[in-house]
């Protein structure tokens, strides 16, 4: 019973990791390039013409000691080849690095004088020494090293982006998908959704009762925006401006909910859309308080249940008339119970039918009340 709504407050949380479509990216035109550039050009490429993107947020303690970085200096300084590295390609050009992010860092920092050799085994004449310190020969030996490069490439699709970023971020604590789209699409989205999940309005409207472990605030915030956006048709792609749809697959539909919101929303539209949002859970809070977004229970007090949640924020995502709170709590206490024993609220809550069921519902409720 509720398993979709008791991810929220276990300790397991919910498994992002599944996925709801019949097909897996059948006939997907995957498309890779290998590419090799030299350290020089790698670094006109990340810092002057900056079309590679290095630091995206993973979430992780993952930063390389001393030692692993000076190691990997002697590496490139003998000519030894280090493993390949990824990179999605944007459709603007922009390449945003997936593994090898550590590996970059330390070559450029390096090479820009951020830190002294040491612990060198082999090449131990070389312990303390900077960049500058080298001489000429090693210095080009370093500046000419070529490094390689697989770049997935548009229209590779966003489903199997998240496969391949996967694969290649399997060491440590694996990613669950929302951690994987907050490295993949940073910019305007994840500002957007990080503004939101911080501020107080979110935490008085939830009671604190969504742990931000692992992002789960930020899932379920980026969820009540995507479906909000999608029921008031704002939604489109690059292509033609076609509009995006929702076929069940998740994943897909948040990513390139963040894309539009990255690519199509112009900073007044984020921070207007922002605003609206931060409203919306002032006046739930107002009215229902910390168990807005819970069904009533018997005899406990029952998780937050996010189809809930993505329903009342679109609902108060519209202009209300606050004269009348007394009376609007009643409508909308007798609206929950009323959704609760749909039974569209858990289980399978990501399927077109649960999704049309719950908005009509709540499209109902607007007509009727206004």
């Amino acid at each position: 019973m509720r398993i979709q709504e008791e991810w929220l407050e276990s300790e397991s949380g919910l498994d992002m990791e599944q996925n709801n479509s019949s097909t897996i990216y059948p006939n997907a035109e995957v498309r890779v390039e290998k590419a090799q550039f030299s350290i020089l050009h790698l670094r006109r490429l990340c810092v002057e013409r900056k079309e590679i993107i290095i630091s995206p947020d993973f979430q992780r303690n993952d930063v390389w000691k001393g030692r692993q970085a000076s190691e990997l200096i002697e590496s490139i300084l003998m000519g030894i080849p280090i493993p390949i590295m990824y990179l999605f390609e944007a459709r603007d050009g922009k390449k945003q690095v997936v593994d090898g992010r550590q590996r970059i860092n330390t070559i450029l920092k390096f090479l820009e004088g951020g830190f002294k050799l040491k612990d060198l085994k082999i090449l131990h004449t070389l312990n303390g020494s900077a960049f500058a310190d080298l001489d000429l020969k090693l210095q080009g030996i370093f500046e000419d090293y070529q490094l390689f490069f697989y770049i997935i490439q548009p229209p590779t699709p966003e489903r199997v982006k998240y496969d391949i970023f996967d694969r290649v971020n399997r060491g440590g604590t694996r990613l669950n998908n929302q951690e994987m789209r907050n490295a993949l699409y940073r910019g305007n989205a994840t500002a957007l959704i990080d503004d939101i999940c911080n501020s107080d309005e979110f935490k008085d409207a939830t009671g604190r009762g969504v742990s931000p472990t692992r992002m789960r605030d930020r899932y379920i915030v980026l969820r009540a925006i995507a479906f909000y956006l999608l029921m008031t048709q704002q939604l489109r792609t690059a292509d033609l401006g076609k509009p995006i749809e929702y076929r069940s697959d998740i994943d897909d539909f948040l990513a390139k909910v963040m894309i539009f919101i990255n690519q199509f929303m112009t900073e007044n539209e984020v921070g207007m859309l922002k605003e609206t949002f931060l409203v919306a859970l002032r006046n739930i809070y107002l009215i229902l308080g910390e168990d807005a977004f819970r069904f009533s229970g018997i005899s406990k007090r029952r998780p937050i249940n996010m189809p809930l949640f993505e329903c009342l924020i679109y609902l108060f995502m519209f202009e209300w008339n606050l004269d009348y709170k007394k009376e609007i709590r009643l409508a909308i206490e007798a609206l929950k119970e009323s959704l609760d024993e749909s039974g569209y609220f858990q289980g399978n809550v990501d399927s077109v039918t649960s999704l049309g069921y719950r908005y009509s519902r709540i499209n109902q409720f607007l007509k009727e009340l206004r």
